[in-house]
């Protein structure tokens, strides 16, 4: 009786698990869900064999059944083993050859159990006996049998020490251990069904781990489609990921990326970086600034070289998980936004630039001045200040018309690029006032700058229309003195010493003392 309900559970629980495999497969195709779906068909072969075996009448029929079993009994280990690394965060940073040589161990115990009557290595002996009116196989395990064993033992229970240890890491950050409690949980039937094999309890001829992995993987399944999947992954690359021409990222809690769509990846293509699943920090890390972007949860804005071209991107983030609790993963948006960044830095420029003579207006010059004024200051470097005035400015409008006023504004603007060095802040504050603030020159050295820059405007003639006329200016200097002086102040002392210049007869130079 008792075998004819194993064959109903085993039978029940092959449908279930294919079921599972196959819906979470379809749901993703990230590399954590293949693993998932080869631990579930190994586990399938494992199960349908052996209750084809219990079910079997003749010596021929249990020895073919058995080898179907061992399609997937050597592999169960080393896939559950490869999940428990891949959730933990642990299977990119292991060699590639460790990984190669769990699974070669594997793959040489399915050999040797199919070619086991030409070498007797994997069983040294088989033999059969009845039992209540079926018939079963004793087996005599030959040397590789216990590499297998121990393999399977060792991959098994490092996997769960894999599990508590991350446990206690999610317990003390406060982040969410529903899903690694249900792993802990999936560990401890696989290891069960290993202790139960070794110690034939109840005086069965049962395997009973075959009995203990269906519960394991239906309890993975239920983890992954409770905790991950079906609420992060899955539902996010339902509704943005292939859909979108944002790049998207998907990052788990130990901000390692475990899934991304194709405009991600084209993106990264285009700057020579391979995205794959794995950690940020070492998938980014030829990238600093990308990286440091992707590490923020706020909105950052990154440059990147694509195609000798700079084009700029701003990196979006929103947490996955109920708005009470820590994060489980993020969603992150790469979106290239290279010709808004372009409009909105000319519209910047417009804002801040006198499009008659080229220089920038009142309102950049008092922004941009304050911070060099802090600037000299904190380096100890002299400070000075030109306002200056274009003398009977009106006059030139009357009697040329506004066009040649603004001839001479425009060339007014060049003789000051070209009378001072780059990098000074020169302005036009409104009209015909214009400002040139310095760092690091003598008083002397103003002064020369100054008289030499009367004498430019005065020599300079202007031609509109066949008609030629001179224009002049006045300027008023002024020092920064005290510590802690503001831009305003010196303003008003430079505005002063421009109205002595004038008051004097105009083209002159005042320093106001």
């Amino acid at each position: 009786m008792i075998y004819n309900v194993l064959s109903i559970y085993f039978f029940v629980m092959v449908m279930i698990e294919i079921y599972l495999a196959a819906y979470i497969r379809s749901q993703n195709g990230a590399a954590y869900t293949r693993n998932l779906v080869f631990l579930g068909f190994a586990v399938c072969f494992y199960m349908f064999g052996y209750s084809m075996e219990l079910n079997s009448t003749t010596k021929n029929q249990i020895m073919f059944w058995n080898g179907v079993e061992y399609m997937g009994i050597p592999f169960v280990s080393a896939l559950w083993f490869s999940i428990g690394l891949m959730y933990t965060g642990y299977y990119y940073p292991i060699k590639k050859r460790l990984l190669a040589t769990i699974y070669l161990i594997s793959l040489v115990s399915f050999i040797l159990r199919l070619t086991n009557e030409y070498h007797h290595l994997y069983f040294a002996a088989v033999s059969f006996i009845s039992e209540s009116g079926r018939l079963f196989m004793e087996k005599q395990p030959g040397p590789w049998m216990y590499v297998q064993l121990i393999h399977s033992m060792s991959m098994i229970l490092i996997t769960l020490g894999l599990f508590i240890y991350d446990f206690m890491k999610s317990r003390k950050k406060g982040t969410e251990t529903g899903k690694i409690s249900l792993m802990i949980a999936a560990s401890f039937f696989a290891v069960a069904g290993l202790v139960f094999l070794l110690a034939k309890p109840f005086g069965l001829y049962l395997d009973y781990m075959v009995l203990c992995l269906p519960l394991t993987c239906i309890l993975v399944n239920l983890a992954i489609l409770r905790y991950d999947f079906l609420e992060t992954k899955t539902l996010a690359r339902n509704k943005v990921f292939e859909a979108s021409s944002d790049a998207i990222l998907l990052i788990n809690h130990q901000n390692k990326v475990i899934d991304y769509n194709k405009s991600a990846k084209s993106l990264f293509e285009q700057i020579n970086l391979h995205i794959s699943e794995g950690y940020i920090t070492t998938l980014f890390k030829s990238h600093p600034q990308l990286l440091a972007g992707l590490c923020t949860t706020e909105v950052a804005m990154v440059r990147l070289k694509m195609d000798r071209e700079e084009r700029f991107c701003e990196i979006y983030t929103r947490g996955i998980g109920n708005n009470n609790e820590a994060p489980q993963g993020w969603i992150k948006s790469i979106r290239d936004v290279t010709e808004t960044h372009k409009l909105n830095e000319s519209l910047k420029r417009q804002a801040m630039v006198d499009e008659l003579s080229g220089l920038i207006n009142r309102r950049a010059f008092m922004q941009f001045g304050q911070e060099l004024v802090k600037e000299s200051e904190t380096a100890g470097k002299t400070m000075h200040l030109l306002m200056m005035d274009l003398d009977h400015f009106k006059n030139v409008n009357d009697q040329y018309g506004h066009q040649a006023g603004d001839n001479v504004i425009h060339n007014f603007g060049k003789a000051l690029k070209d009378n001072f060095e780059e990098g000074t802040l020169i302005a036009r504050l409104g009209g015909e006032e214009f400002a040139v603030l310095l760092s690091g020159l003598s008083d002397l050295e103003i002064e020369q700058k100054a008289d030499q820059l009367l004498i430019t405007v005065a020599l300079f003639e202007h031609n509109y229309q066949s008609k030629k006329f001179h224009v002049t200016v006045s300027i008023g200097v002024a020092k920064k003195g005290k510590p802690r002086q503001t831009l305003d102040n010196l303003v008003q002392q430079a505005d002063k010493a421009l109205y002595k210049s004038k008051s004097r007869g105009r083209n002159c130079v005042t320093v106001w003392n």
